[in-house]
């Protein structure tokens, strides 16, 4: 009988796009552009008594927002504030040193540039009356405004004053700076904004030591002090905006590059140097979330005005909450046509976070380099809706999943929770994974069946059938004969297969049994008996939805000889090992950490559900897409390693001592322990573990989530990775090592995970004699050769962005095999080196204190 046709896939999802805003030039930051004038940035004094327009007029902003979307824009970037409200802060806040009284006043000031005497026509005293009545009450006057309307501010992008020196080496500035901070915020929180961008630390190492008073001021925007309500809105946004590389370093080595060595050398180039030693950006950003305690509101705006740094520190923001990128028109190089283009490694950035779709601000394209000269202003906004356009098209995992990355779903309890039929129709929607079952299907009917004798095939936890479907159409394609028994324990489920079996399949191939695989009397009849047991139980981790303690009881009914006498009853699966890669995942880190519900859209896709609450101690089931794997192939170790194996065969083959009812007496054969060592070539904060699995279906037929793409299933959605977090992120150093323990624990009544590490700092990396390997070789088809930047050729001195996914894929990781074992670390001799440890976790869910699987009932 022939199959019935799987669901329809998903559309096909929708081309790539990013909100593109256009930077509204009023203040410090731009100079004014020729279609803006509209806004006028300094009010004059009468227009601190003119009354507002009527209600029903549009505003200078509101006449600004629409000329931006009449031009392909999708909304403004706009500074909250004035020139006038810099000036009355800097009246205020700071004193030139050659005032009467200066001395003697608290606040001063180690800027540069500050106001003249001459234009401070107050007293000292008087300027102190009034710096301390702000103080108490910071307010703002109309004049000082651009937005003063909710209604300006709708889905605007609200720029903060970007002279605000949180980090500034005098106290007195950073605290007054602070206050201003927080005024800005409140106001821009009673206009409704969205989405506000906080001022730049400074990249000076000498006002290093002040980054965590910047940080400190960030917290206590974010979550308010005392106790007292936040000055941001629940909803918004709030980045910092980070230059992509240190302004200082690169204001010093253009000082140096001016200069010559007494052989008349020229120094480095500046962009060459910041393009192959700054990581300032993302360590400033680090340090600046870990203090707020990586706030789930607190973004990155990434100001790409500065040469791009090294592709190690590039692809970091991968895994970061960026928000917005910033694009002068001086970020953009000259085609040889005089268009404005991004450099290769720019598009590549870009592309790579155009998933999470952050609003792309466009500033002073109105007065655009020299080189650039042709295609006018709105030629950046066309580039970039081109760079779109040519993105490689998204895999289709994000149209079924679209809604569902970065969001934690909790794992199956299938021992203790009955599916509904809304989630089996999820699970079963996928034909890529029913197309591999089916191949598996029909090679093992084709190598063990005869035509003359009808194969027995038992589907255990048969769902609503889609696995019995598949199971007649491989019988038609090799010709046998077949008698299905779909056992399934769901009363409901089973009301769904009699129907089928009744109206579709046929009640003489197929029959419906209720009960438990792993309590279910065996057939006493051997006849009875199946010669292929097949089963989809797997979960993201392999074997985190109990799939051994389930196939132990359905091994049972395997036949010891089956069609030809000479194999064993076969199962599909045959065997699965999950894998670990740590990773850095910030965004997840800050849901669990703030107890925000994960849950997804609907139950079921990834195989996981809603999640009412979360814990550090529980693993997640999660579409990773703000993650970014931190270990690397060293030669040695791989990056993504194989923890342990099971393998499924009839329970006589099994030797482990049995019930009379022919079940294990304990569960202890499928305790499992692994000691793991990853590579870090480079440093980076590990958030958790990722893990993932490969399932040995039948001959050459493997299902895998492996995150390399040349050894994944193609488009295949029923799985996305479980993540394991540890409650506080660990920072790899440079050429460190991260030690991994993983436990898969029982005490007869459920399973459990338990994980911790701990990191060395590798003093010397190369062992004085070889070491054996900590993974194992395996008689499997090696993965395809990586390759490197091959499609791209950059602009000089830029450098090119990884061709490869966030999940960088090794060469020869441990596939499934039916004969392979995996070692633990302890089996290989130890390297002769030097380890410094520099961190370590706790224990992870301890005593399964956080979550573990029901297997008793």
């Amino acid at each position: 009988m022939p199959h019935t046709p799987p669901a329809d896939d998903p559309a096909p999802p929708a081309p790539w796009h990013a909100p593109c805003a256009l930077f509204v030039a009023t203040g410090a930051l731009q100079r004014p552009t020729a279609h803006m004038q509209l806004l006028q940035t300094v009010p004059e004094d009468a227009d601190e008594a003119r009354p507002a327009p009527p209600s029903t007029t549009r505003t200078a902003v509101e006449q600004c927002r629409a000329q931006a979307r009449a031009e392909g824009y999708d909304t403004i970037a706009i500074e909250l504030t004035n020139a006038r409200w810099r000036e009355r802060w800097e009246r205020l806040c700071l004193v030139h040193d050659t005032e009467p009284g200066a001395a003697s006043l608290p606040r001063s000031s180690s800027r540069a540039t500050m106001a003249s005497a001459a234009a401070v026509p107050r007293s000292a005293s008087h300027t102190r009356l009034e710096a301390e009545a702000w103080r108490a009450h910071p307010h703002f006057s109309r004049a000082e405004l651009h937005l003063v309307r909710a209604d300006e501010a709708r889905d605007a992008v609200v720029v903060l004053s970007q002279w605000l020196e949180l980090d500034a080496v005098d106290e007195g500035v950073r605290l007054d700076a602070e206050l201003a901070l927080q005024q800005e915020v409140a106001y821009a929180s009673y206009l409704g904004a969205s989405h506000v961008v906080l001022p730049p630390p400074s990249s000076d190492p000498a006002r290093r030591m002040y980054l965590a008073d910047y940080a400190r001021a960030v917290h206590n925007v974010l979550t308010g002090v005392a106790g007292g309500a936040a000055p941001v809105l629940p909803t918004m946004r709030v980045s910092v905006r980070l230059p992509v590389s240190s302004p200082h370093i690169l204001a010093s080595m253009l000082v140096r590059q001016a200069t010559r060595s007494a052989r008349g050398t020229p120094a480095m180039p500046a962009a060459a140097y910041l393009r192959t030693n700054d990581n300032w950006a993302w360590e400033t950003w680090e340090t600046i979330q870990t203090l707020c305690h990586y706030h789930p509101q607190l973004h990155v705006a990434l100001d790409l005005s500065m040469p791009l740094p090294p592709t190690t520190s590039m692809v970091r923001w991968r895994a970061e909450p960026v928000a917005l990128v910033w694009l002068p028109s001086t970020s953009f190089l000259a085609n040889a046509r005089g268009y404005p283009v991004l450099s290769k490694s720019a598009q590549r950035l870009v592309r790579e976070l155009l998933p999470r779709a952050p609003t792309i601000v466009l500033s002073d394209t109105h007065a655009p380099p020299a080189q650039h000269t042709r295609g006018g202003p709105g030629a950046y906004l066309q580039y970039l809706h081109h760079l779109f356009r040519t993105a490689p098209p998204p895999p289709k995992i994000a149209a079924l999943a679209q809604g569902y990355a970065d969001q934690l779903q909790a794992p199956l309890q299938p021992m203790s929770v009955d599916l509904g039929a809304s989630t089996y129709d999820v699970f079963e929607a996928d034909p890529v994974k029913y197309d591999a079952y089916e191949h598996a299907l029909f090679q093992a009917l084709t190598h063990h069946a005869t035509p003359q004798r009808t194969a027995r095939v038992w589907v255990v936890g048969a769902g609503q059938g889609a696995l019995v479907t598949r199971t007649l159409a491989a019988a038609e394609r090799a010709s046998r004969m077949v008698h299905i028994t779909a056992l399934e324990k769901n009363g409901g489920a089973c009301i769904a297969l009699q129907d089928r079996a009744l109206h579709e399949w046929g009640a003489e191939r197929v029959a419906v049994v209720q009960g438990d695989m792993r309590t279910l009397p065996v057939p006493e009849r051997i006849e009875d008996r199946a010669d292929i047991v097949v089963s989809e139980l797997l979960g993201s981790f392999a074997d985190n939805e109990l799939a051994p303690e389930c196939l132990d009881g359905a091994m049972r009914f395997l036949k010891r000889t089956c069609l030809t006498d000479t194999a064993d009853g076969i199962s599909i699966p045959r065997a699965y090992v999950p894998y670990l890669a740590p990773v850095a995942a910030a965004k997840l880190h800050a849901t669990i950490g703030h107890a925000q519900s994960g849950s997804a859209p609907a139950a079921g896709t990834g195989m996981g559900t809603s999640v009412a609450h979360t814990t550090f101690d529980a693993p997640y089931v999660v579409l990773l897409q703000s993650a970014n794997m931190l270990s690397s192939d060293d030669g040695e170790h791989l990056a993504v390693q194989p923890c342990w194996r099971f393998e499924h065969a009839p329970m006589s083959t099994s030797g482990l001592v049995c019930t009379p009812a022919g079940l294990p007496e304990t569960n202890q054969h499928n305790v499992r322990v692994a000691a793991l060592t990853f590579p870090i070539p480079h440093a980076g904060i590990c958030h958790g573990l990722a893990g993932f699995f490969e399932a040995h279906l039948y001959g050459d037929t493997v299902l895998s989530i492996h995150p390399d793409a040349d050894r994944a299933t193609p488009d295949m959605t029923s799985w996305f990775p479980l993540f394991f977090p540890f409650r506080t992120p660990l920072y790899l150093p440079d050429h460190s090592e991260l030690e991994v323990h993983m436990w898969r624990l029982t005490d007869q009544r459920r399973v459990w995970y338990e994980w911790s590490a701990e990191v060395f700092l590798v003093h010397d990396a190369q062992p004085s004699a070889p070491a054996a390997p900590a993974t194992p070789a395996v008689s499997t088809p090696p993965a395809a050769p990586e390759t490197h930047g091959g499609a791209f050729s950059n602009a000089m001195h830029t450098p090119s962005m990884p061709s490869t996914s966030a999940f960088l894929s090794p060469h020869d990781a441990a596939l499934p095999s039916d004969d392979a074992s995996i070692p633990t670390q302890a089996d290989a001799p130890a390297p002769r080196r030097t380890r410094i440890k520099t961190g370590q976790t706790g224990l992870m869910n301890g005593g399964a204190i956080g979550s573990s699987l029901l297997i008793s009932t």
